[in-house]
Protein backbone atom coordinates (compact mmCIF):
# COMPACT_ATOMS: atom_id res chain seq x y z
CA UNK A 1 0.00 0.00 0.00
CA UNK A 2 2.79 2.44 0.87
CA UNK A 3 4.57 1.88 -2.43
CA UNK A 4 1.34 2.58 -4.30
CA UNK A 5 0.90 5.90 -2.43
CA UNK A 6 4.50 6.88 -3.18
CA UNK A 7 3.97 6.21 -6.89
CA UNK A 8 0.77 8.28 -6.88
CA UNK A 9 2.50 11.08 -4.99
CA UNK A 10 5.46 11.04 -7.38
CA UNK A 11 3.08 10.92 -10.35
CA UNK A 12 1.12 13.90 -9.00
CA UNK A 13 4.30 15.94 -8.40
CA UNK A 14 5.60 15.02 -11.87
CA UNK A 15 2.29 16.05 -13.46
CA UNK A 16 2.23 19.39 -11.62
CA UNK A 17 5.84 20.03 -12.60
CA UNK A 18 5.11 19.19 -16.26
CA UNK A 19 2.05 21.47 -16.31
CA UNK A 20 4.03 24.30 -14.72
CA UNK A 21 6.81 23.83 -17.24
CA UNK A 22 4.34 23.97 -20.14
CA UNK A 23 2.68 27.12 -18.73
CA UNK A 24 6.06 28.82 -18.30
CA UNK A 25 7.06 27.84 -21.84
CA UNK A 26 3.80 29.20 -23.28
CA UNK A 27 4.21 32.46 -21.35
CA UNK A 28 7.83 32.79 -22.52
CA UNK A 29 6.80 32.21 -26.15
CA UNK A 30 3.95 34.72 -25.84
CA UNK A 31 6.28 37.31 -24.31
CA UNK A 32 8.92 36.73 -27.00
CA UNK A 33 6.26 37.11 -29.72
CA UNK A 34 4.61 40.13 -28.10
CA UNK A 35 7.98 41.87 -27.61
CA UNK A 36 8.87 41.27 -31.28
CA UNK A 37 11.73 39.08 -30.11
CA UNK A 38 12.75 37.91 -33.58
CA UNK A 39 13.54 41.51 -34.57
CA UNK A 40 16.34 41.58 -31.97
CA UNK A 41 18.14 38.85 -33.88
CA UNK A 42 18.51 41.22 -36.86
CA UNK A 43 20.86 44.13 -37.44
CA UNK A 44 17.96 46.52 -38.09
CA UNK A 45 18.02 49.68 -35.97
CA UNK A 46 14.23 49.73 -35.99
CA UNK A 47 14.34 46.81 -33.52
CA UNK A 48 15.82 49.20 -30.96
CA UNK A 49 12.66 51.27 -31.27
CA UNK A 50 10.34 48.38 -30.30
CA UNK A 51 10.23 49.92 -26.85
CA UNK A 52 8.62 53.33 -26.32
CA UNK A 53 11.49 54.43 -24.08
CA UNK A 54 13.71 54.55 -27.19
CA UNK A 55 11.41 56.70 -29.37
CA UNK A 56 13.37 59.94 -28.90
CA UNK A 57 16.77 58.26 -29.30
CA UNK A 58 15.62 56.49 -32.46
CA UNK A 59 14.21 59.75 -33.83
CA UNK A 60 17.57 61.44 -33.14
CA UNK A 61 19.36 58.58 -34.89
CA UNK A 62 17.14 58.97 -37.98
CA UNK A 63 18.17 62.63 -38.29
CA UNK A 64 21.87 61.99 -37.58
CA UNK A 65 24.57 61.32 -40.20
CA UNK A 66 25.06 57.63 -39.38
CA UNK A 67 21.48 56.76 -40.40
CA UNK A 68 21.86 58.29 -43.87
CA UNK A 69 21.64 55.55 -46.47
CA UNK A 70 24.28 54.64 -49.02
CA UNK A 71 23.21 52.06 -51.60
CA UNK A 72 20.06 51.44 -49.54
CA UNK A 73 21.89 50.71 -46.28
CA UNK A 74 22.49 53.09 -43.36
CA UNK A 75 26.09 54.17 -42.80
CA UNK A 76 25.89 52.59 -39.36
CA UNK A 77 23.18 50.76 -37.42
CA UNK A 78 22.66 50.81 -33.66
CA UNK A 79 24.48 47.46 -33.50
CA UNK A 80 27.45 48.85 -35.45
CA UNK A 81 28.05 51.43 -32.73
CA UNK A 82 26.76 49.76 -29.56
CA UNK A 83 27.95 46.14 -29.90
CA UNK A 84 31.35 44.51 -30.35
CA UNK A 85 32.01 43.22 -33.86
CA UNK A 86 33.36 39.76 -33.06
CA UNK A 87 30.72 37.10 -33.71
CA UNK A 88 30.77 35.55 -30.23
CA UNK A 89 31.29 38.80 -28.30
CA UNK A 90 28.46 40.49 -30.23
CA UNK A 91 25.94 37.78 -29.33
CA UNK A 92 27.10 37.65 -25.71
CA UNK A 93 26.67 41.42 -25.40
CA UNK A 94 23.29 41.26 -27.15
CA UNK A 95 22.12 38.50 -24.80
CA UNK A 96 23.31 40.33 -21.68
CA UNK A 97 21.60 43.52 -22.81
CA UNK A 98 18.41 41.69 -23.77
CA UNK A 99 18.15 39.83 -20.48
CA UNK A 100 18.84 43.06 -18.58
CA UNK A 101 16.20 44.96 -20.52
CA UNK A 102 13.67 42.14 -20.20
CA UNK A 103 14.20 42.03 -16.45
CA UNK A 104 13.92 45.83 -16.09
CA UNK A 105 10.79 46.07 -18.23
CA UNK A 106 9.20 43.18 -16.35
CA UNK A 107 10.14 43.83 -12.73
CA UNK A 108 11.35 47.46 -12.49
CA UNK A 109 8.76 49.42 -14.47
CA UNK A 110 8.30 52.01 -11.73
CA UNK A 111 11.99 52.95 -11.70
CA UNK A 112 12.66 53.05 -15.45
CA UNK A 113 14.20 56.34 -16.62
CA UNK A 114 12.52 58.45 -19.29
CA UNK A 115 15.56 57.85 -21.49
CA UNK A 116 18.14 55.11 -21.20
CA UNK A 117 21.76 56.12 -20.66
CA UNK A 118 24.84 54.21 -21.73
CA UNK A 119 26.72 52.40 -18.98
CA UNK A 120 30.52 52.31 -18.88
CA UNK A 121 30.75 49.05 -20.86
CA UNK A 122 28.50 50.48 -23.58
CA UNK A 123 30.50 53.71 -23.70
CA UNK A 124 33.69 51.70 -24.17
CA UNK A 125 32.09 49.65 -26.97
CA UNK A 126 31.00 52.85 -28.72
CA UNK A 127 34.49 54.33 -28.37
CA UNK A 128 36.09 51.14 -29.70
CA UNK A 129 33.71 51.13 -32.68
CA UNK A 130 34.33 54.81 -33.44
CA UNK A 131 38.06 54.07 -33.52
CA UNK A 132 37.55 50.93 -35.63
CA UNK A 133 35.53 52.75 -38.30
CA UNK A 134 37.38 56.05 -38.29
CA UNK A 135 40.96 54.94 -37.56
CA UNK A 136 42.43 57.22 -40.25
CA UNK A 137 41.22 60.28 -38.30
CA UNK A 138 41.40 58.89 -34.80
CA UNK A 139 45.04 57.83 -34.90
CA UNK A 140 46.08 61.49 -35.01
CA UNK A 141 43.59 62.91 -32.52
CA UNK A 142 42.64 60.29 -29.94
CA UNK A 143 45.50 57.80 -29.91
CA UNK A 144 48.16 60.29 -28.67
CA UNK A 145 45.96 61.04 -25.63
CA UNK A 146 45.91 57.38 -24.60
CA UNK A 147 49.68 57.22 -24.05
CA UNK A 148 50.46 56.70 -20.33
CA UNK A 149 51.67 59.89 -18.70
CA UNK A 150 49.65 62.17 -20.96
CA UNK A 151 48.70 65.28 -18.99
CA UNK A 152 44.94 65.09 -19.58
CA UNK A 153 42.62 62.15 -19.73
CA UNK A 154 42.18 60.28 -22.99
CA UNK A 155 39.82 61.83 -25.48
CA UNK A 156 36.50 60.19 -26.17
CA UNK A 157 35.06 60.57 -29.66
CA UNK A 158 31.65 61.57 -28.29
CA UNK A 159 33.18 64.29 -26.12
CA UNK A 160 33.43 66.35 -29.32
CA UNK A 161 30.97 64.54 -31.59
CA UNK A 162 28.10 64.03 -29.16
CA UNK A 163 25.23 64.29 -31.66
CA UNK A 164 26.64 62.03 -34.40
CA UNK A 165 24.64 58.93 -33.42
CA UNK A 166 21.89 60.46 -31.32
CA UNK A 167 21.57 63.31 -28.84
CA UNK A 168 20.26 61.51 -25.76
CA UNK A 169 21.43 58.73 -23.53
CA UNK A 170 25.18 59.03 -23.74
Amino acid sequence: MKQSQQKKSFSLISSIFAILLVVILILACYTFYNAKGMSYLSNDSEACNNCHIMNEVYSDYLSAPHSQKIAGQPRATCNDCHLPHGFVSKWIAKAKSGVGHAYAFTFELESLPTNLSANEASKQMVQDNCVRCHIEYVQNAVNPTTIPGHDSSALSCVSCHEGVGHKRGF
